[in-house]
């Protein structure tokens, strides 16, 4: 790729990061420390889906920056709604058990996975 100095998604979110409804907290643990943000659909799968449902050939940064605000607006739901607040600890786990770029398939999976967990960690607690 030319002129590309980072991976396509960078400049995708680069241009969302700003409307993320990131969380005080971890949706988990509740921790405040370390959080991050966690979209249950891969972006990085949704742009190469998009992409080549498209037919669409990004070569130069100036390319994916004429095409991204498309990308975004037609995936809003996935990119602002589908998403969680979660600590670096927790985070971690999930990919663990989903790997680090998890199939588009397995969203439904992750959410119910982190509400599962949420639930025990609360149980466990006292803050049910």
């Amino acid at each position: 790729m030319a002129d590309l100095k980072r991976d396509l998604i960078k400049y995708c979110r680069d241009r969302a990061k700003s409307k993320y409804n990131k969380g005080s907290e971890c949706e988990i643990c509740t921790s405040t420390n370390e959080l991050e943000f966690h979209h249950f659909n891969s972006m990085t799968q949704m742009l190469d889906k998009w992409l080549a449902k498209n037919k669409l050939k990004v070569e130069t940064a100036e390319e994916i920056m004429s095409v991204r605000d498309s990308f975004i607006e037609e995936h809003q739901t996935e990119i602002y709604d589908l998403t969680t607040t979660l600590c670096k600890q927790c985070h971690l786990k999930l990919h663990a058990i989903y790997g680090k770029k998890p199939s588009l398939g397995t969203a439904a999976k992750q959410e119910r996975w982190v509400q599962r967990q949420r639930d025990k960690y609360r149980e466990k607690h006292g803050l049910v």
